[in-house]
Order: structure tokens, then C-alpha cells, then sequence
């Protein structure tokens, strides 16, 4: 009997969760890096696109709230590792609106919308096995 079995959590659950794991824990790792180069990233994007002024403040909003949505997202896969309900609210919400965001912004692929809905759906799939 596989460890998996033992526990009660799906061997695709599992496997969700170590992917959302890297993927989540990666981009909220970009984004803390991201604060602290925000002063070369305003001068990088004023640049190149000219047609909006940005704001050093409005880039540094973008990342720490980037930042908070992943991590909150992740814990909510932590809790969802443990088969705890709330993981999947703590995961749903942060992931739902980083996909709203990614909707009013036409520069961003509906590549990277889509997967975070998926990733909604695809552990709403798993929901009855949590408690």
C-alpha cells in the first residue's frame, strides 16, 4: 500500500499540488525580486512604453499585490496537501482574481488566464475528498 492510499489523498491531487507548489512558489518568488529592482523596472518600462507614465508607486502595488495573490495561493495548496477544505477557498480566490486582472490587460497571453482557471477547476474536481 502506497503512502497515497495510507493518507487518503489522490494520486493526482498530489500531483497537482507539487505542481502548483513550484508554479505558485516561483512567481511569488519573482515577485519579491521584483521589489526590490522596481526603481531599474519603472526605468525599463517607461521606455519602452511611453504612452503611459508610470508611477514607481503603481509598480511597486503591482508586485507586492502579485506577490500576496501567489502566496496566498499557495498556502491554500498547503491546506489543500492536507485535504483541508479551506485550502481551496485560500487557493480559488487569489488564483480568480489574478485571472480578472489578466482579463483587462490585452498585453497579457490568455495562455496564463487559462491556467489559473484550470487549476480552479481542476482541484474543484478533488473538493468532496477534503473535509
Amino acid at each position: 500500500m502506497t503512502q497515497n492510499e495510507i493518507s487518503g489523498r489522490p494520486l493526482w491531487l498530489s500531483a497537482l499540488c507539487i505542481f502548483s507548489w513550484i508554479y505558485y512558489g516561483c512567481l511569488a518568488a519573482l515577485f519579491i525580486l521584483a521589489l526590490f529592482y522596481t526603481g531599474s523596472i519603472t526605468e525599463l518600462i517607461v521606455q519602452y512604453v511611453p504612452d503611459k507614465s508610470w508611477v514607481s508607486g503603481e509598480v511597486i502595488l503591482l508586485f507586492l499585490g502579485g506577490f500576496m495573490l501567489h502566496v496566498i495561493a499557495f498556502t491554500g495548496v498547503i491546506f489543500m496537501w492536507k485535504l483541508r477544505r479551506i485550502g481551496y477557498y485560500l487557493f480559488t480566490i487569489p488564483s480568480l482574481l489574478i485571472a480578472a486582472f489578466h482579463l483587462f490587460r490585452p498585453d497579457i497571453s490568455w495562455i496564463s488566464t487559462a491556467l489559473y482557471v484550470l487549476l480552479v477547476v481542476l482541484f474543484g474536481i478533488f473538493l468532496r475528498r477534503m473535509n
